[in-house]
């Protein structure tokens, strides 16, 4: 995943109206509804989709969903119902669900005829444009080599990123704060011609790759080597790269690092052990001021140590603030005012102030912070069924975006909080 500072957060105003509004309403007497939290954790009507959805973003007044589905249906309705085969990358009407017809684009793969997949978007900070990354070298038929770029109000198809963007699957986008540039993690080895070990930055204005070239190597084991999470400073000055990686630069690092944005160097005021060797590694990162969010995901290591849950860290200092000790993967995480979303399938927070281990257990797809303390705030918490027959088991929740009035959730599930709502589902405020 990937974050950067006010990605998939265009509504800070809405939300400062909501806020403002409870508490008004907490010093009158007035009764307030899920005062605990800024969005209620009860669904709203929204379209489905036939498989998982990996990526979300909120821009352009749209809801956009990307994954490996091939089709959407309304909300509602069983599946088979009213599919409209529109694959990998859909839109949606953020105030009904409702899935925008116009939007059409056709991703695909001639390179071996399999079809598109999307993995990863971002939206420039103008809110303009998205850009959307996977396996796919085709958009309606014209040449996107794994990238490829929207009008997000529109939907237009602008083109492919560089001159020939990457060659293999994107997981991770992020843009410089002043959308000059765009950094690009996965699992290529060359940009625009360039030989580049999964990561690489484009000139936006020029279309040419930058020299950036940081390199990650030792895979953790039992994972391919891949950069699956990117986060900017707000100054601009440094970029936060995670995955399943144990050296950044030839020198050790667990699974994060922070490197210069412009010559790629290691950071060293940035740690390498946040996370713990040799099994843990960084699955998002979201930068808010000078706070960075990063959250992980444990591979077979069983200790009772491991971090699977959400650290703050200083973005100047590498201090770290604060860390929300939850058992279960984080795959996603979101700041709304002082909350932070936290998309998982975590089903242990005991330690962190929330909800404890049961038997049978029960996964929490999506929990709150307080973004001051990394305590669990009561009063939120959604459940899905998650789903067993895909390589990535449990998946549950995999991304989150908002707008300030309304957050979604898109992952694997067939549903949601008791409801049959598969891989996508909507959020009000509280």
């Amino acid at each position: 995943m990937t974050r950067t500072q006010g990605r998939r957060w265009r509504g800070a105003g809405a939300v400062a109206a909501v806020l403002a509004a409870l508490l008004v309403g907490q010093m009158t007497g007035a009764p307030a509804a899920h005062a605990a939290t800024t969005f209620s954790d009860a669904p709203l009507p929204m379209a489905q989709t036939n498989g998982p959805v990996w990526t979300v973003e909120m821009a352009g007044g749209r809801i956009y969903a990307g994954g490996s589905f091939t089709s959407t249906r309304p909300s509602g309705s069983p599946a088979g119902t009213g599919e409209t085969n529109q694959a990998q990358l859909a839109a949606f009407d953020p105030a009904t669900g409702a899935r925008i017809a116009g939007f059409a684009p056709r991703l695909t793969n001639d390179w071996d005829g399999s079809p598109g997949t999307v993995h990863a978007m971002a939206v420039s900070p103008d809110g303009r444009t998205l850009v959307v990354g996977g396996d796919f070298n085709l958009v309606d038929g014209k040449r996107a080599e794994h990238l490829a770029r929207f009008d997000a109000a529109t939907g237009a198809f602008l083109g492919q990123v560089g001159w020939n963007g990457v060659n293999g699957t994107v997981r991770s986008l992020a843009f410089s704060p002043d959308g000059r540039r765009l950094y690009v993690g996965g699992a290529f080895s060359v940009a625009s011609w360039q030989a580049r070990d999964r990561l690489a930055a484009f000139d936006l204005t020029t279309n040419a790759v930058t020299p950036w070239a940081p390199v990650a190597s030792l895979p953790v084991q039992n994972e391919a080597l891949r950069i699956t999470a990117l986060a900017v400073s707000s100054d601009g000055s440094r970029v936060f790269v995670g995955g399943p990686f144990r050296r950044m630069n030839g020198a050790s690092y667990q699974g994060v690092a922070a490197v210069d944005a412009t010559d790629g160097r290691n950071v060293g005021s940035f740690r390498s052990d946040y996370l713990l060797a040799p099994y843990n590694w960084a699955t998002t990162l979201q930068v808010v001021g000078t706070t960075l969010y990063l959250a992980g995901r444990d591979d077979y290591s069983g200790s009772a140590d491991r971090r699977e849950g959400v650290s703050a860290i200083s973005t100047t200092t590498g201090t770290r603030q604060w860390y929300s000790q939850c058992y279960g993967d984080t795959f996603d995480v979101l700041a709304v005012g002082q909350e932070l979303y936290v998309a998982s399938h975590a089903h242990d927070c005991s330690r962190a102030g929330g909800f404890g281990e049961t038997n049978p257990r029960r996964y929490v797809a999506m929990h709150v912070l307080d973004r001051s303390t990394g305590r669990v705030k009561s009063g939120f918490q959604v459940l899905t069924n998650g789903t067993s027959n895909d390589p990535d088991s449990l998946l549950l929740s995999r991304s989150l975006a908002t707008d300030g009035h309304y957050l979604v959730m898109g992952g694997g599930f067939t549903w949601a909080q008791g409801r049959q709502q598969a891989n996508l589902v909507r959020f009000g405020a509280g």
